[in-house]
């Protein structure tokens, strides 16, 4: 795999933490931390900051902690399988850079703030986060930074199949990756059950 796809991907994983712990506050600030909201803004707060969330009292942000854990796990396992140095990957510029294209090529910044319109919209966010993750398996599928404009398509089709566990790739990193788009699907799941 080249050195330049080895390396985006845990900038990848980083950018859907930083994500996911965002809404995780712009969630708290409706209820919980409603005296910070307006103070700090979410997409300012580090992973630093996960032990303000832990400690708030919000079903869906306990869920979307257990989200940020599977996939600070998925890249933990993706550091070992690939012999990798975390240190240097993720001081790579240019990893991150390559990360923050396909990023803002899917996650959308959205304007409703209510309790109610973050909730609704954790949808699309998760959605995102599977586009943004299937993209970067074609990305090593591919061993190419730039993607054919087809396998932008190519997610829609594939999406209810690879959620239901029906591709079985030999590579172990897209397999890993796969995994992620489930079990963070399976949160998604949870968090509109407590809707039910």
């Amino acid at each position: 795999m080249e050195d330049s796809i080895k390396g985006l991907v845990p900038h990848v994983l980083s950018f859907v933490i930083n994500e996911l712990c965002k809404n995780g506050f712009m969630i708290a600030y409706e209820k919980d931390l409603s005296d910070l909201k307006g103070l700090i803004e979410p997409d300012s707060i580090s992973s630093d900051d996960f032990e303000l969330l832990e400690a708030v009292d919000d079903e869906v942000v306990r869920i979307l902690l257990s989200s940020i854990d599977k996939v600070v796990k998925c890249s933990q396992t993706y550091f070992l399988i690939n012999n990798l140095d975390e240190m240097e990957v993720m001081e790579n510029e240019e990893y991150s850079l390559l990360a923050s294209d396909s990023y803002y090529a899917y996650i959308i910044d959205w304007e409703s703030k209510s309790y109610k319109d973050l909730l609704y919209n954790l949808n699309a966010v998760y959605f995102s986060i599977s586009q943004l993750l299937y993209h970067t398996t074609c990305q090593i599928k591919l061993n190419e930074v730039e993607i054919p404009d087809e396998m932008y398509d190519e997610f829609i089709d594939k999406y209810s199949d690879l959620l239901r566990g029906k591709f079985d790739p030999d590579d172990k990193n897209i397999s890993l990756l796969y995994s992620l788009i489930i079990d963070l699907n399976n949160d998604l799941a949870d968090i509109d059950n407590l809707g039910d």
